[in-house]
């Protein structure tokens, strides 16, 4: 695997060398292309230029902002000089509990590895030190062609993670609810908290993936002539009451199948 990026790690008068590596990667399931919905046609998106309608090669392509003396042309390289420390350096300018960061700001994970002769002595440091704390590194990285908030923290007792986060301006705010929530009787409250713990365990359970199976047996019925029968969709609970002990009989039963 290849690094996206190389640069330090700032903490006051300490600097660690390290590199970025992606943490997740979306799958995908390479199948699906646009086509014409009757014929069935392939559809292909072609790059043509406005002044003239002539097709433009991929490798002449460039990013363009409009000012009021016209179009301004940016190339990778114009980016690449961009003066901005956090395209080499993620300064930590502070360290807070690790539960005062939101989930929902979090962006993508990066594997941080300590690059360079003399670096690991001071990345197994900062892991640790992180990781007796239960606080994270709060700082900013620029990734290709975006700044962005970062948050470096411990994971398996001594290595580091980083992630980037949405900046506060681009969080949406949820819907209002539509009517106040009534609050739960204490002995559905209690039920719930029963279950809760019928259903609890160390860690994540392992899941699969069912949406290429899935997309399989449509492919199937479609070649076939035929369709798939859909899903069929749970029903919300009418008696909660009743839902909640047949969900804890159905947990317990799951976790004792012997008895």
């Amino acid at each position: 695997m290849r690094p996206i990026w190389t640069g330090t790690v700032s903490v006051g008068l300490i600097v660690l060398p390290v590199q970025l590596y992606p943490a997740t990667s979306a799958e995908q399931t390479g199948r699906f292309h646009e086509v014409d919905a009757e014929s069935g046609s392939r559809i292909r998106h072609r790059r043509i230029r406005e002044s003239d309608g002539q097709e433009v090669p991929y490798e002449r392509v460039a990013r363009g902002v409009e000012t009021a003396s016209g179009t301004i042309v940016l190339r990778d390289e114009d980016l690449d000089r961009l003066p901005l420390p956090a395209r080499k350096v993620v300064e930590l300018v502070g360290f807070v509990p690790a539960d005062t960061v939101d989930p929902v700001m979090y962006a993508r994970a990066y594997y941080v590895e300590p690059h360079g002769p003399g670096a690991e002595r001071p990345y197994t440091l900062l892991a640790t030190a992180l990781t007796r704390s239960g606080r994270v590194g709060v700082g900013k990285v620029a990734i290709r062609t975006r700044e962005r908030p970062a948050i470096l923290r411990p994971y398996d007792g001594n290595r580091l993670l980083l992630h980037t986060l949405y900046w506060p301006h681009e969080r949406v705010e949820p819907p209002e609810p539509p009517e106040p929530v009534a609050r739960p009787a204490d002995r559905e409250l209690a039920m719930a908290e029963v279950l809760v713990e019928a259903l609890a365990q160390p860690a994540p359970p392992e899941q699969h993936d069912e949406y290429v199976g899935a997309l399989n047996r449509l492919l199937e019925a479609k070649a076939a002539g035929g369709e798939l029968e859909p899903a069929v969709e749970s029903v919300p609970a009418v008696d909660l009451m009743a839902a909640l002990e047949a969900s804890i009989r159905a947990a317990r039963h799951e976790q004792q199948p012997g008895e």
